[in-house]
């Protein structure tokens, strides 16, 4: 299985755990409609989260490592947004907004700094590019 695919199974992974927490933490203001819309708000939120994480990213400089970790926050919130909008398994109101936020992302971040793998090749890339 290639590494870009393991990373990303991890970290949909992560999202799920995250999403649920946020959903038995936050009651009404987070809530998931059924298994199968979870389903396809996880799979549509991992991918958007992706996608914006690599869209902020792409737009920082290079030396702006400190403002890192803002850039996976807000790619949550982006992605959390797009999702609710586009798809009927995922509603947040009210502190869902903030709280389910900050839950999904600090999972995420979790799920990333386990090791393995995928944490090799992160290394390798970043290496490369110096």
């Amino acid at each position: 299985m290639p590494r870009f695919l393991l990373g990303w199974l991890l970290g949909l992974g992560g999202n799920a755990i995250g999403l649920l927490l946020a959903w038995l933490l936050l009651g009404s203001d987070f809530s998931i409609n059924g298994p199968i819309g979870f389903i396809v708000s996880l799979v549509v939120f991992a991918i958007l989260s992706a996608f914006f994480t690599w869209l902020v990213f792409k737009g920082l400089d290079k030396k702006a490592a400190t403002i890192l970790p803002l850039t996976g926050l807000i790619s949550t919130f982006l992605a959390l947004l797009v999702t609710a909008l586009l798809t009927d398994g995922l509603s947040i109101s009210g502190w869902g907004w903030l709280w389910g936020t900050i839950i999904v992302w600090i999972l995420s971040m979790v799920i990333w700094v386990l090791p393995g793998p995928w944490r090799s090749y992160r290394a390798e890339r970043i290496t490369k590019a110096k």
